[in-house]
């Protein structure tokens, strides 16, 4: 009988990593019901299949319900996505949206990713309103977070990252993200295993890799690595140890007792 990829040590592995970052960050509750953005990438299909083994193990019920927002570019296979989720079993909910022509009537065309990314994340809400869902699940892992943390200090946005549990809608609901403690090569070895089909194939992917400030930063964040010694791992304790007391905001500068504990 062939071994199943769910029954290998690597994805056993990446479940450990993510019940602890979900345990760590209080994603899970009884009762939940989860909508999943499965984009079509290694990342969110892999999401799901470590939420599906999570919520067989869990010691209490949730729920999920796998969702993708099609932009209707003509390079993304939707119906390869919809056969393999059903493959699995899983009931995936679609919305199209005519995402070339929004871009175009925007003249996002040169930097198509932020808004591309309000629109989808958009519809995700709207669906969650819709599904009576409480939490949203995206596939950002580790080294995303390393990432957009450096955006956000050298575009001058201030220190922050994707948070792995966050607010939305005053509120309302909440952002999670199961995979932050993951390295994307641990995630990218462990797809293999899967032999996942191909689906996605962003019409821009060529031009961000030349003129992306994203994909700049994902390059010296591996130029760093040959540096600084497992450097993902250093920005990760980094991200959840703030010294504000050492930092040039105001709110904290005459704050009577010391914030940060007597760290330097």
């Amino acid at each position: 009988m062939q071994n199943r990829p769910q029954d290998s040590k690597a994805f056993r592995r990446l479940c450990r990593t993510a019940a602890q970052a979900c345990h760590k960050f209080q994603m899970l509750a009884p009762g939940d019901r989860l909508l999943v953005g499965i984009s079509g990438g290694e990342d969110s299909l892999l999401l799901m299949h470590i939420l599906a083994q999570l919520q067989r193990r869990a010691p209490f019920p949730f729920e999920l319900i796998p969702a993708n927002i099609d932009m209707a570019f003509a390079t993304f296979a939707v119906e390869r996505l919809q056969e393999y989720c059903c493959s699995q079993g899983w009931e995936l909910r679609v919305l199209r949206l005519s995402g070339s022509d929004i871009l175009d009537r925007k003249g996002a065309g040169d930097k198509p990713c932020p808004l591309c990314s309000r629109l989808r994340r958009g519809q995700l809400h709207q669906l969650a309103d819709e599904l009576n869902c409480n939490k949203i699940v995206l596939g950002q892992h580790l080294d995303d977070l390393c990432v957009s943390f450096l955006m956000a200090l050298f575009r001058g946005g201030g220190l922050k990252t994707m948070g792995p549990n966050v607010a939305a809608d005053s509120g309302s609901k909440r952002l999670i993200r199961p995979l932050c403690l993951i390295r994307k090569a641990e995630i990218q070895e462990t797809a293999e295993l899967f032999n996942f089909p191909a689906i996605k194939s962003c019409p821009y992917e060529a031009q961000l890799q030349e003129h992306g400030d994203r994909y700049y930063l994902e390059q010296l964040l591996e130029q760093l690595n040959c540096k600084f010694k497992d450097v993902r791992s250093a920005m990760l304790h980094s991200m959840g140890d703030i010294r504000t007391g050492h930092l040039l905001d105001l709110r904290f500068l005459n704050t009577e007792s010391d914030p940060d504990q007597g760290k330097f």
